[in-house]
């Protein structure tokens, strides 16, 4: 099972999780999508593969939905997070002095608890429907691929 979680103030990294959904379901993996206003922060131990896409709001800071996630991940007392693999999709505007800012803090703050990266975290601008195709292209790749002790 694939978790998507999205952090949204205007709709596009809602939109954008639905589709990445969508093609993650095409290629036979198990997924939902849902807003991070919906899950405890708390069940992220009980997660073994997180998406996290999500936008960028104001002067850097997460979206409303996506706030308590990024304070419980910031300053919470947080178990380990080893058994988690994780990949990062950061939506935003490149002419704000903190673009796709809440994307980097999310990577930063889930590898720094052990959590393990799928692949690199992509920084979207405006026009993400043009970039996204190849890093997902890679991450079904590593999804797919048969785990190895």
């Amino acid at each position: 099972m694939i978790s998507i979680l999205w952090g949204s103030q205007s709709g596009n990294a809602t939109g954008l999780a639905e589709t990445i959904g969508q093609h993650l379901e095409e290629a036979g993996l198990e997924v939902e999508v849902v807003s991070m206003g919906e899950r405890d922060p708390e069940e992220i131990h009980s997660i073994k593969n997180l998406l996290i896409i999500t936008s960028t709001y104001g002067d850097g800071e997460p979206p409303d939905n996506a706030s308590e996630w990024m304070s419980y991940l910031k300053f919470g007392e947080v178990e380990p997070l080893e058994g988690l693999n994780y990949a990062v999709l950061g939506l935003g505007d490149p002419y704000y002095p903190h673009f796709c800012q809440c994307g980097k803090d999310f990577d930063e703050y889930l590898a720094r608890l052990g959590a393990k990266s799928l692949v690199p975290r992509l920084d979207c601008d405006r026009y993400f429907e043009d970039q996204y195709q190849d890093w997902l292209n890679s991450l079904i790749q590593v999804l797919k691929k048969p785990e190895t002790d």
